[in-house]
């Protein structure tokens, strides 16, 4: 049995549903607020609209979170550091972070049970 394997059979199924629950929250708000950015980008860029400046940092404050939440549910169920990088650089794509997110809950979910 592989080290991650250990920890994996040893962690708590309750501290990784709730890691889980922060993930997909964290999620599904990240990948909304990029939507948001995206038009902000486009108003600031395309129309010299200045409307939406104030989101970028918003929607970086939301990232941290969800970074967090990636680290706090990658350590409980035992991924490696670069399995954690690779979720957060699947989430700065537009409509695959939807999709990273759905993969992350099929196949954590049995770990909680």
């Amino acid at each position: 049995m592989s080290t991650d394997e250990q920890v994996v059979a040893t962690a708590d199924p309750r501290a990784i549903a709730s890691a889980l629950t922060l993930f997909r929250v964290s999620a599904i708000v990240a990948g909304l607020a990029m939507f948001v950015l995206i038009v902000e980008m486009v108003l600031k860029y395309g129309f010299d609209n200045d409307v939406l400046t104030w989101w970028s940092p918003v929607h970086g404050l939301i990232f941290m979170v969800f970074a967090v939440a990636t680290a706090n549910l990658g350590f409980k169920v035992g991924w490696s550091v670069g399995r954690m990088i690779a979720v957060l650089l699947l989430a700065c794509i537009p409509f695959i972070a939807f999709v990273e997110e759905r993969r992350v809950v099929r196949e954590v979910t049995p770990l909680t049970q």
